[in-house]
């Protein structure tokens, strides 16, 4: 049985890190006993990022601090950070192909209407070292807890267990297309109490406002949340070109079959010119 997926927007492509084998068997910490008050301050490193002709990708840089109020001597190795990074969701398909009489054929479909176009979940240690899978299901914290929606109607043609292998088909071909993707291990505190971390964007990243959730963890216990917005518009010509082919649809597909035709004279020309 193969998946296959038709999304109704532009595929987007980012690298996927996987936690190591052994960290599954390893159990989240129990929390203390009595957690210490603690002020966490975050931002990233560009509130908006200018995408051009020339654009090739960008990396943000999340940042900030962690305060334990009244405990000075509290080892800021005993937090953990844990950032979620998510695009606005769109339409897709994702269609179950069979083999029948040999031939590979799709004989099953199911369309989320929502489903993020980029999801990024990076962290300071494995996220099952973090938590329990309980607290991060809570939170939606995980790439198992990616936020892909139904149509409304398809629960009702298909049962539970089929919708759930749909959604799992779903968040696997985004990681095997880049598009989700999981990052252990690449937050570090700096110093006494500052933390930083960096995710790279693709240069095929939607072109939308990025949601960024900074989570505070000790024990398995969220002990604090900010959030943040990061920015990607278009500049320079191809936001002409964008905002033309928005607000006049009929007159750009004109003018691109125009210039085609142009394009394919003018090669004509030059070819016989060039001819014995």
């Amino acid at each position: 049985m193969v998946w296959t997926s038709k999304p109704m927007w532009a595929i987007r492509a980012i690298t996927v890190a996987v936690a190591a084998a052994g960290v599954q068997a390893i159990a989240a910490p129990k929390p203390p006993d009595s957690q210490p008050a603690v002020r966490l301050e975050a931002d990233v490193s560009m509130r908006s990022i200018p995408v051009d002709v020339r654009f090739s990708g960008a990396r943000v840089v999340i940042f900030g601090s962690v305060d334990p109020v009244g405990v000075a001597a509290l080892d800021p190795r005993s937090f953990d950070i844990v950032v979620i990074l998510k695009a606005p969701s769109a339409e897709v398909t994702v269609r179950r192909k069979s083999n029948v009489g040999g031939i590979w054929l799709n004989t099953q479909a199911v369309t989320f209407e929502q489903a993020p176009r980029y999801y990024a979940v990076v962290s300071t240690r494995p996220l099952e070292v973090v938590a329990t899978k309980a607290t991060l299901a809570d939170l939606g914290i995980g790439l198992e807890q990616v936020p892909i929606v139904a149509t409304a109607g398809e629960p009702a043609r298909a049962d539970t267990a089929v919708m759930d292998d749909f959604r799992k088909a779903a968040i696997a071909l985004g990681v095997r297309r880049k598009q989700y993707v999981r990052l252990d291990n690449a937050i570090s505190f700096v110093g006494k109490s500052l933390f930083r971390g960096e995710i790279d964007l693709p240069a095929d990243v939607p072109v939308a406002d990025l949601q960024v959730n900074v989570y505070l963890f000790r024990g398995g216990e969220v002990l604090g949340r900010r959030d943040s917005r990061v920015r990607l518009a278009r500049e320079g010509f191809e936001d002409v070109i964008y905002a033309f082919a928005q607000d006049r649809p009929l007159a750009y597909g004109i003018a691109t079959v125009g210039m085609a035709v142009a394009i394919g004279l003018l090669s004509s020309f030059i070819v016989g010119l060039r001819r014995p």
